[in-house]
């Protein structure tokens, strides 16, 4: 199995009407900023948000040289006049890949 991304799916309950906004992401290595997108929120789920429960998946390529390490990333979710909806931290952490060890699982 070769991992060359990352998808994630998050499901959000909207108390009033969104008409657009952006999608903000940051990614940090060990407390290091490596990583900030920008994406126009109509992009990822489906505009205008109406009131309640909907979903915005995202996915993104890692590089083939990215460290193996903990990660956190912050996504923020902003209208459009850019007030901040929500903001949702995690953490990960990305390991060595050995295509070896996967041939020998296989």
């Amino acid at each position: 199995m070769h991992f060359d991304g990352t998808f994630f799916m998050v499901s959000w309950n909207a108390e009033t009407p969104i008409s657009g906004g952006n999608l903000v992401i940051d990614v940090s290595y060990y407390f290091f900023g490596v990583y900030s997108e920008t994406s126009d929120l109509c992009t990822k789920t489906s505009c205008p948000v109406t009131t309640g429960d909907f979903a915005i998946s995202h996915s993104q390529s890692l590089p083939s040289v990215t460290p193996p390490g903990s990660y956190t990333l912050q996504m923020k979710l902003q209208d459009a006049n850019k007030k901040e909806l929500t903001c949702i931290t995690f953490d990960f952490s990305i390991g060595w890949y050995s295509s070896e060890a996967a041939v020998a699982s296989s």
